[in-house]
């Protein structure tokens, strides 16, 4: 006896014989179908992309300002009571702290490019760190989100990226109790300001295909035997390539500083680049009564490798005490499946050096001590 379901797909394939042909493609379409390309997290195995995660991402832009050298690296004695209740009495009011150092001094020094001193022109972190990385790093943390099967992918991304941008603020803070205009500007006008603008796709379409930046940040490790944060940063990379020859690009490697130079395509996945220019090394306090810090800075190059955008490995000299040599190699480059590595010499010829694992989110443990 047929049942009456299979006398209707008998009847839908005499009468209708495309109808079942249309509704098996159509499924077989959606299933095969993986949804938008992303834009920066991709999901690759190897090189920085392995270690992407948002732990990864908290630890490299939270305590990115540690590389300043002025004090202990360890995340367990830092001050962040009365840094991050002045951070946040600024952000919950940010109306008198602007008024006390003037609003045409504000808007011309830390949000208009319109200040062009090493001491004045506070802009240029903003709209490079915190405008284009913060919004590039929202849209990667949500494509993680998103491939980790994570509700509400945004929400956490912006919950993550401006956890990190507080405790942030809060190191850079350095002791004042007065006001600090420069998380202000930081926060509400970039960190936002960058959620906001790259929840649209026009910018995450530029910054990935025409202009195209990935995150190159570092593996950031604890050390024994101070348990301090050793090799963590937040740092990107810049390419555009150039018309008269398309496997060259002008290249950028901006962080705390920036390298400019070039980077080549040795083929349709593999580029190495290499740069030159300035690393900040000191951000000292010029005032108890705002955050106004000082950065002095010092020559620095560095060669690069990388795969579709994915760093792979890295050689720096800065021209600084402690940091003088740092190499990282990112992990499954050679043989180091799961595994990253990396070292740092300073000029007394001391060293530190671990690794980092894929599966712990891409933290890392080292050892060693270095001289400030």
């Amino acid at each position: 006896m047929i049942s009456p379901r299979a006398k209707l797909v008998i009847a839908l394939s005499v009468t209708c014989p495309n109808a079942l042909a249309t509704a098996r493609a159509a499924s077989a379409q959606g299933a095969a179908d993986p949804g938008p390309e992303p834009y920066f997290y991709k999901g690759y195995d190897y090189g920085s992309q392995a270690l992407y995660s948002p732990l990864w991402v908290f630890l490299n832009r939270g305590y990115d300002v540690l590389q300043d050298r002025a004090g202990t690296r360890s995340p367990f004695q830092q001050e962040y009571r009365q840094n991050g209740e002045t951070v946040g009495r600024n952000l919950l009011d940010p109306f008198p702290a602007v008024a006390h150092r003037g609003f045409g001094r504000f808007f011309r020094e830390e949000i208009f490019p319109l200040s062009y001193t090493r001491t004045s022109a506070r802009w240029v972190p903003n709209y490079t760190l915190h405008l284009i990385g913060g919004g590039t790093t929202y849209t990667a943390l949500s494509e993680w989100f998103t491939q980790h099967d994570v509700p509400a992918p945004r929400l956490f991304s912006a919950g993550t990226l401006l956890a990190s941008a507080f405790l942030n603020e809060t190191l850079e803070n350095k002791g004042v109790v007065g006001d600090n205009t420069d998380a202000i500007a930081d926060f509400f006008f970039f960190d936002i300001g960058g959620i906001i603008l790259f929840s649209f796709d026009w910018p995450n379409e530029f910054f990935s295909k025409s202009l195209i930046i990935a995150d190159w940040s570092l593996q950031p490790s604890f050390t024994y035997p101070n348990f301090d944060l050793h090799n963590q940063g937040n740092y990107f990379s810049v390419k555009f390539p150039l018309p008269f020859y398309p496997r060259l690009r002008a290249f950028a490697y901006m962080g705390l500083g920036t390298l400019f130079g070039l980077s080549y395509e040795l083929d349709e996945q593999y580029s190495v680049s290499g740069g030159v220019g300035t690393m900040a090394t000191r951000l000292l306090p010029t005032s108890q009564r705002n955050a106004d810090n000082d950065v002095q800075f010092a020559e620095s190059a560095g060669v690069f490798v990388d795969r579709n955008n994915s760093l792979l490995a890295s050689f720096q000299i800065t021209n600084v005490q402690d940091y003088f040599l740092k190499f990282n190699l990112y992990p499954n480059v050679f043989v180091t499946p799961e595994l990253g590595m990396w070292a740092v010499v300073d000029k007394s010829g001391h060293a530190a050096a671990g690794v980092s694992f894929t599966h712990m989110l891409g933290v890392g443990a080292g050892v060693g001590t270095l001289n400030h």
